[in-house]
């Protein structure tokens, strides 16, 4: 698989410094608990809510934080995402239609190298604009059930380095549903470092037998199981479901349903290999058989 694993410079004009961005600008859910923890806790009265395990540097290199400020709001918006060639990332529909359609950019930029217990000396800020964000043509706002995906291109390449590689994504002839497998997803490195969850992949049907009724569950998602790893407190739409095979780690799943961590209804996912031949077509990535 040719994934542009060539070195390149960083354009230091496509590198943001934002001034004026302070922490409580970010659009984000309550934290109970922003203490760092080396292993999954739980809050109290609910045995499955866990904030995670801290990431190392380096362990999810792919991870991507997406940053947008709108330009009739004060504050910005954030997402997450999955850096898949040195030059785009693969996130949900959702994490980017209404902000560039509804209220228009004022300046928006993808944060890549995971930080690691504070620690933003790897990190790489890289602008992108309206005209880099490509969300399925069938997306239809505000229901998210279907086609939210979309790619985002970068306005420079990514320095590849430990902290930043891009993640692979399912080979064209992978028929496999993935379930029983155990998946790892990352998720908010707002409060001390990027966080993340193992949970098994459970069947569609299963899932949509256990999910709030009234989400829809269909071949363009899968499921990970809150009874068979935790309940991610850090989760963030958006952000990577991976699985381990014989090749190493590659990408499933993008988080498009997220409950609070109260609840203990599965996690959705956008399924990813139901979406290779669009993402191959508004990308640079390409797609092994």
């Amino acid at each position: 698989m040719r994934m542009y694993f060539s070195a390149t410079v960083l354009c230091v004009l496509c590198v943001s410094v934002i001034g004026g961005v302070k922490d409580h600008d970010f659009e984000r859910s309550p934290v109970t608990n922003p203490e760092h923890h080396i292993s999954p806790i739980q809050e109290d009265g609910n045995w499955l809510d866990t904030y995670g395990y801290s990431a190392f540097e380096g362990q999810f290199p792919y991870h991507a934080e997406v940053r947008i400020k709108p330009i009739s709001l004060s504050y910005v918006h954030t997402c997450a995402g999955s850096l898949i060639t040195l030059k785009y990332v693969l996130t949900t529909a959702a994490c980017l239609y209404r902000w560039v359609n509804e209220f228009g950019i004022e300046y928006s930029f993808v944060t890549l190298g995971s930080l690691f217990n504070g620690d933003t000396q790897w990190e790489q800020r890289i602008n992108f604009t309206a005209d880099g964000i490509h969300t399925h043509p069938l997306y239809r706002y505000p229901s998210y059930e279907l086609y939210n995906i979309a790619t985002i291109r970068l306005d420079c390449p990514a320095t590849l380095n430990r902290f930043v590689q891009p993640i692979r994504l399912p080979r064209l002839t992978d028929i496999r549903t993935y379930e029983m497998m155990e998946g790892t997803a990352t998720g908010d490195s707002f409060v001390r470092g990027l966080k993340y969850l193992r949970n098994q992949v459970m069947s569609n049907k299963d899932c949509q037998r256990d999910i709030l009724p009234g989400v829809v569950i269909t071949v363009q998602h899968l499921c990970t199981n809150s009874f068979i790893g935790g309940v991610f407190c850090f989760r963030e739409y958006g952000s990577s479901l991976t699985v381990e095979d014989e090749n190493g780690r590659f990408l499933i799943g993008i988080a498009d349903h997220v409950f609070w961590c109260s609840s203990k209804y599965p996690t959705r996912h956008v399924r990813v290999s139901y979406f290779v031949d669009w993402i191959q077509t508004n990308s640079d990535y390409i797609l092994d058989l």
